[in-house]
């Protein structure tokens, strides 16, 4: 089993001296930028990468260093083909970004059997870190332990105690219902209902009309995307929070504020780990993205561009883009950033760090600043994540 720590590659460093393997360091951004989850991230995301290799300065270990993106569409097919291609042919050293679950588990065995470094950024699932990890690919922002405990507990703590589970039906979504119900029924509560609603679903009357009848306190909202749109413009156009339900989310982006508007989410709150105007450097960098997109950005492009640095960092820092010697500088670095508060890279790949429990604003706070989101409370980072002693990694439990 290949080990996270390799030496070997960094004996070869000291032989050898500082080196690309093929001479060139090559990123590559793959994701969707046309389909549900386009507005998460998509080109944004890639213009957040272009301006970290921006201000690396262009080049590490003499070199300039490339950069590709590509559309994934939301198809496991057509990303294996784009990923198979830069892997195998067009030399990229780095895969960033990945949203959708399905996809990124294909491609971490991809990456893995290549034997180069994926860091994933959008997807929820954590068998690539967990019992998928190879020692190859790296979750950077967050998990469905560190965002759907995080939101459940909120509404618990205020005594709201029976839930309906709303989720999309795919890989994500399930791993969210199946972290909402374990997350209730810690915290003493009941789940009294749960529908599953198909990819690309744009009529969500028949799943609110169940949430409606099932006499919850709260309907936890498990969507991304457009989904989440849409359910949120139709439970408001039900009545549902005026008749006295409390509308939950686990997830919410900017772009979806941004979207659906700050007086039809008022008061929700959510867990995220990173908000624009959350300290002086999260707004100057949001106040940059804002200068090339026209829109505050998110935390997915905020942290497509911490992982893009620190993994340029850590090439300089190595000598190498080997990724055991890559993995290991990682490892050994001061992970604490403008995205990364508290940070450590565990064996299995997971970066932890602190996250946040947010609050929409009211909309006349909000006005035209984009401003959309309060802070209620940050959640240290070994609160936040499940403990390393809980991991099912093999890399992790081979060296206990």
């Amino acid at each position: 089993m290949k080990n996270l720590f390799a030496s070997a590659a960094v004996l070869a460093l000291t032989v050898g001296g500082a080196f690309a393997a093929d001479g060139v360091v090559k990123i590559g951004v793959l994701n969707d930028q046309s389909t549900s989850f386009s507005a998460l991230g998509g080109t944004e995301a890639v213009e957040a990468v272009k301006l970290a290799i921006a201000d690396f300065g262009g080049e590490v270990l003499g070199q300039p260093i490339e950069f590709v993106s590509a559309d994934h569409q939301n198809k496991p097919d057509v990303a294996l083909s784009i990923a198979r291609e830069w892997l195998d042919t067009q030399g990229v050293d780095l895969i960033l970004d990945v949203p959708n679950s399905a996809i990124a588990l294909g491609l971490n065995t991809l990456i893995g059997e290549s034997e180069k470094m994926g860091i994933f950024i959008s997807p929820l699932t954590d068998r690539p870190t967990e019992a998928d990890c190879n020692g190859h690919v790296l979750a950077w922002a967050y998990d469905a332990y560190s965002t759907v405990g995080t939101a459940v507990n909120a509404q618990l703590d205020k005594g709201f105690e029976k839930f309906f589970i709303l989720s999309p039906d795919y890989e994500a979504g399930k791993v969210m219902s199946s972290w909402v119900e374990t997350a209730v029924a810690n915290g003493g509560g009941e789940v009294v209902g749960k529908v599953a609603a198909p990819l690309g679903t744009t009529d969500f009357s028949s799943f609110i009309l169940q949430a409606q009848a099932s006499g919850a306190d709260v309907i936890q909202v498990n969507l991304n995307g457009s989904e989440l749109i849409n359910a949120l413009k139709q439970i408001q156009e039900f009545g549902l929070i005026d008749m006295g339900q409390r509308v939950a989310v686990t997830f919410l982006h900017q772009s979806d504020a941004r979207s659906i508007g700050a007086e039809s989410l008022q008061g929700i709150q959510f867990a995220a780990p990173w908000f624009w105007t959350q300290d002086d450097e999260s707004r100057a960098f949001g106040e940059r993205m804002k200068d090339i997109t026209g829109n505050a950005p998110g935390w997915v492009a905020a942290g497509n561009y911490s992982a893009a640095t620190a993994y340029l960092n850590a090439v300089q820092a190595a000598g190498s883009d080997d990724p055991d010697a890559v993995f290991q500088a990682m490892q050994g670095a001061d992970l604490d950033d403008m995205f990364v508060k508290s940070g450590e890279l565990r064996p299995n790949g997971r970066l932890v760090h602190d996250m946040y429990l947010l609050e929409v604003r009211d909309a006349d706070e909000v006005g035209d600043s984009q401003e959309y989101f309060r802070l209620e409370a940050t959640v240290p980072a070994d609160e936040a994540f499940q403990p390393l002693s809980a991991s099912a990694c093999p890399l992790v439990t081979a060296s206990n």
